[in-house]
């Protein structure tokens, strides 16, 4: 069922233009996807790796925490004979404990141990770092682990505190020093498993390494964090030892994705463009049929009318003496030769579209063919104003060929050029044996043919561009037909014009003896 809209060429245009805008919208809505993907991974890696790190700091600062438990439990303010042992026994643990200070939140004086020449650089160390007065003890938890992290002008100053009260109800500071190697073991010792996949640092606000060397922070992958009570001048730096691949993977995809989308749309373009040519074509084709009908209806209609008037007036008896009935029965004649060869051109060229190909091969004598051929359509020359000649070259052999097939190819020769001679009427015909074929041209004084067209007058329903070749009338299948009976007979078909010189047609066709025919000198018969 054919649709009625489907050739007009606003609906046409609309349907591309639609196309053409889903196409793109599919594609940015695609891109989007794509990148929103792609952000989505980066975000989730980036959450995973941000999760990471805060696990590695929680582990860090708990293992801190659990120390400092134990070492609440191992100094009781109640026996302060027993603090030096107490003190070493805490020294000699394996809990990070460079020194243990016993204070008085009244004084910045520790009670324990007391000032003494050997210990005077590190107890005036540490009383310049831990400064009772800088505590906020109102804000204290007894019994509860605090922590005290600043840097000194060396290297860092670590202590946990707690605040106790003696049976007594009086409060005492119990303050213990870290170990800043033995910190930074436990620092390898907890980080040691994540740096096969990482590269980790620890760094001060001032981004000066204290384990391990800085990372940049110019990747996205880059994560820190820092510790919120224990470690608190520090911040742990990691990013992925692969980060680069990561951030390359995720570039190539995303090009990879965006030549695909518009490799997609170049295919969808370039379809369209060939279902636009397609239907050009199909549009123009059908324009040719109406033309070719129009015209075809034109050329029936001219020899029907004067078949029909000149009959009118042979049947009603008013024709005057036995020259006019003659001259009346030769045109009724002619009219109906000629409306025959239009009806077998167009039964051929329906033959020739369907593929069917009948071929009627006998002896013929070119020449005389085309003789007998130009006789018959002298009249209708002359009654042109067209003056013809032929020229027949003498001893041209017999070849197979197809009588009619080859007149019918002659006549569309001589239409065209009668019909597009313009003011010239010259036609002249050569016949001549030409390296093995007999070559029947058709040369005329017209208007010409355009370089540019003169390989497409032999395609169906072709017809030339200029103005005077519109204002004549004609089928557009004369020449397709004959380049067929060319190639028909294995020949071919050619054209020499110049623009206001005139054409010469020439339709090849070789000589091939009948079977019964001596071969030629040299040569062997052919078989048709």
């Amino acid at each position: 069922m054919r649709i009625p809209f489907t050739h007009s060429s606003p609906v046409i245009f609309l349907a591309i233009g639609l196309i053409v805008v889903s196409t793109a919208a599919l594609s940015f809505v695609s891109y989007h996807y794509t990148v929103g993907r792609e952000n989505l991974a980066e975000t989730t890696l980036v959450q995973s790796n941000i999760k990471l790190a805060q696990q590695y700091v929680d582990r860090i600062e708990q293992r801190i925490v659990d120390n400092d438990l134990i070492l609440d439990d191992m100094i009781d303010v109640n026996e302060p004979a027993r603090w030096p042992e107490m003190v070493e026994a805490v020294k000699a643990a394996d809990l990070n404990v460079d020194q243990v200070y016993i204070l008085s939140p009244d004084s910045n004086y520790p009670l324990f141990p007391s000032y003494s020449h050997e210990i005077r650089n590190q107890w005036g160390a540490f009383r310049a770092s831990f400064n009772v007065r800088d505590l906020d003890l109102g804000r204290l938890v007894p019994d509860q682990p605090h922590h005290l992290h600043m840097e000194r002008p060396n290297n860092y100053f670590f202590a946990s505190y707690f605040l106790k009260e003696t049976r007594e109800g009086k409060p005492i500071l119990v303050c213990y020093q870290m170990n800043f190697d033995a910190i930074l073991g436990l620092l390898d010792r907890r980080l040691r498993d994540l740096e096969d996949r990482f590269y980790v640092s620890i760094v001060d606000f001032e981004n000066n390494g204290i384990y391990g060397h800085p990372i940049s922070r110019d990747s996205k992958y880059f994560f820190e964090r820092r510790f919120p009570t224990t470690l608190y001048k520090w911040i742990l730096q990691i990013v992925p030892r692969n980060y680069t691949e990561l951030e390359l993977g995720v570039r190539n995809q995303r090009r990879t994705s965006l030549f695909f989308i518009i490799l997609s749309m170049l295919l969808i373009f370039f379809s369209l463009a060939i279902i636009y040519i397609g239907w050009r074509h199909d549009r123009q084709l059908r324009q040719l049929k109406e033309d070719f009908i129009s015209n075809v209806s034109h050329e029936l209609k001219t020899p029907l009318s004067l078949i029909r008037m000149f009959s009118e007036m042979l049947v009603s008896g008013r024709v005057q003496g036995e020259s006019k009935r003659a001259e009346y029965t030769r045109v009724i004649h002619n009219e109906s030769e000629r409306m025959s060869r239009l009806i077998n051109n167009l039964l051929d060229f329906a033959g020739l579209s369907r593929g069917v190909e009948q071929k009627h091969f006998e002896r013929v004598d070119l020449g005389s063919l085309v003789a007998n051929a130009i006789e018959a359509y002298r009249y209708e020359a002359e009654k042109a104003g067209f003056r013809m000649e032929l020229h027949v070259e003498p001893g041209i052999p017999d070849t197979r060929a197809d009588r009619s097939a080859v007149t019918m190819a002659l006549f569309n020769l001589l239409d065209n050029s009668i019909k597009y001679s313009g003011d010239r009427k010259e036609v002249e015909v050569r016949v001549e044996r030409t390296d093995g074929d007999v070559s029947l041209a058709v040369i005329d004084k017209g208007q010409g043919i355009p370089h540019s067209e003169q390989d497409k007058i032999f395609d169906q329903f072709y017809r030339g561009s200029g103005a005077s070749v519109h204002g004549v009338r004609g089928s557009g299948i004369g020449l397709a037909i004959t380049r067929h009976v060319a190639r028909m007979h294995g020949g071919s078909i050619s054209v020499e014009s110049e623009p206001g010189e005139g054409s010469v047609f020439t339709l090849r066709i070789p000589i091939r003896p009948a079977p019964d025919d001596p071969a030629p000198a040299g040569g062997t018969p052919e078989a048709g």
